[in-house]
């Protein structure tokens, strides 16, 4: 039940306001791997959105194996349910995971397959890339279906575009943040391009999944998508 957020909304409120101007006021925990390139990532998209910090929470634990980090966002998710149950918040209206596959042998796999097939788990969605986040960063440069070997051999590739790259310490401009729709259309494309030739999902990614709902989420006027 969410109580807490519906008492605040009164008639008035319904009546003066235009509803296809409202957000939709979803909430999000996304619970990243990576320490800094995807809080950062994600953080300047949530303001790009105008999304409030309080609707969409990023968390880095300090488990980052694929099964750790589910597992923190299901006690996130089990916490803030208690939460909502004393009406001091109101429960996640979606729960992420933002992870890398690495290379075909890597142990992330096993666990991330794990992760997915628990029933404990169950509702927690993912959004993974493979072999690494930035594959995600170069769809809004480029499409492309080329295997890299690893993370490395994708981090070189977008920083023979974003010279300035240094994983960690890079942050998203405006204009990089607004060729989403780009990246979305890449990453949709490449996902069939699998599908149809039975490749083994590299390179891929679910980043665009989690980025259309974060920008549905948005009031339209501030939507990047339209």
């Amino acid at each position: 039940m969410r109580t807490t957020r519906s008492f605040n909304r009164n008639v008035k409120t319904y009546q003066r306001d235009k509803p296809q101007q409202r957000a939709t006021g979803r909430t999000f925990l996304i619970v990243t791997e990576g320490e800094k390139t995807e809080p950062h990532y994600l953080k300047a998209l949530r303001d790009q959105l105008q999304l409030k910090s309080a609707d969409v929470e990023i968390v880095h634990p300090k488990g980052t194996d694929p099964l750790s980090l589910t597992q923190r966002a299901n006690a996130l998710r089990e916490n803030r349910k208690v939460k909502a149950k004393n009406g001091f918040a109101v429960e996640y209206d979606e729960v992420w995971v933002v992870l890398d596959l690495e290379t075909a042998n890597h142990p992330h796999r096993k666990k991330a397959e794990q992760a997915q097939s628990s029933k404990e788990l169950f509702g927690i969605l993912f959004a993974y890339s493979d072999p690494s986040f930035e594959y995600w960063l170069l769809l809004h440069e480029e499409y492309t279906t080329s295997n890299f070997a690893d993370s490395a051999a994708v981090e070189k590739r977008f920083k023979s575009i974003h010279t300035d790259y240094t994983k960690g310490n890079w942050k998203p401009t405006q204009a990089f943040l607004l060729k989403l729709p780009t990246a979305i259309a890449h990453a949709e494309r490449c996902r069939q391009f699998h599908e149809e030739s039975g490749g083994d999902g590299n390179p891929s990614t679910c980043m665009d999944k989690l980025a259309r709902h974060l920008n549905e989420a948005a009031n339209p006027c501030h939507r990047i998508i339209q």
